[in-house]
């Protein structure tokens, strides 16, 4: 079917089952902020005040529910809003699509539209390459629905983390004859082992020791794996202190718990 490119991103965003796309409208973005509005019974669209909030909401939200949000700039400061919150979900690995204005393909190199072009022609979106688990830059329209599948593989496959496309103004109002993918066929449908050898020494260790200490960080929010964790620490008598990003992973009213380490932990868990 012909759609434009605002188009088949929504179609692709609805396809996923994502529940929102949060943002802030400008001439970036206009085209894609159309298609969503046309799909308002479909999902969601919520504006906010500051480009950062959205990646922040998308990240919280995930932390959540576990499910990713779609978050939206227009081009140029608004894209480049999102460093802070974007840096904040690929540390603390949380997945999110980011989806960022860019200039015409047409006008690259003109230094329109707040174009960064010094080093290279419409260079906004590789700032933000250090930040994000991938990046993606849509030349043509026709080229969104494989960019959409990789993108939501990539989100959730091994260790999740955010993911940014790149769309130019021109992309995004163009239209092609395409047909939109089955992105819960691109899903992982697996989950990450460890390293058996890795595992059994880490029991070794445990099973030796006098005084064991396990240290507890979000792998096993990611993993769920909260019931797993509590019969190890039981079985072998161990007590337990959690990074910032373990918070939740074990019951805080539990007697074998001692709290955070860090620069905020308790005494005991610093100790």
């Amino acid at each position: 079917m012909w759609l434009t490119g605002g188009e088949i991103i929504a179609e692709c965003l609805v396809g996923a089952g994502v529940p929102y796309a949060v943002g802030v409208p400008g001439h970036g973005n206009l085209s894609f902020v159309d298609a969503l509005q046309q799909r308002a019974d479909r999902i969601g669209v919520l504006q906010v005040m500051h480009e950062s909030a959205a990646v922040h909401l998308a990240d919280g939200y995930y932390r959540a529910s576990g499910l990713p949000l779609a978050a939206f700039t227009s081009i140029g400061p608004g894209a480049l809003n999102t460093a802070i919150s974007l840096a904040t979900a690929y540390v603390d690995s949380t997945a999110c699509l980011v989806l960022t204005g860019e200039p015409h393909i047409h006008m690259a190199g003109v230094g329109v539209l707040q174009e960064i072009e010094r080093r290279a022609d419409a260079a906004n979106w590789r700032a933000l390459e250090p930040l994000s688990k991938r990046l993606f830059l849509a030349q043509q329209a026709c080229q969104l629905p494989r960019i959409l599948a990789r993108a939501f593989n990539q989100l959730l496959s091994g260790r999740p983390g955010p993911v940014t496309i790149g769309l130019p103004m021109d992309v995004q109002t163009s239209a092609a004859d395409v047909e939109i993918p089955d992105l819960a066929a691109h899903r992982p449908q697996y989950t990450a082992m460890p390293d058996m050898g890795a595992v059994e020494r880490a029991a070794e260790l445990l099973h030796g020791a006098r005084r064991p200490v396990i240290l507890v960080d979000g792998g096993v929010l990611s993993a769920k794996a909260f019931e797993e964790l509590r019969q190890v620490v039981e079985a072998v008598g161990a007590a337990v202190v959690n990074t910032m990003m373990g918070l939740s992973a074990f019951p805080a009213d539990h007697p074998f718990y001692a709290w955070c380490t860090d620069a905020k932990g308790s005494t005991c868990g610093l100790n």
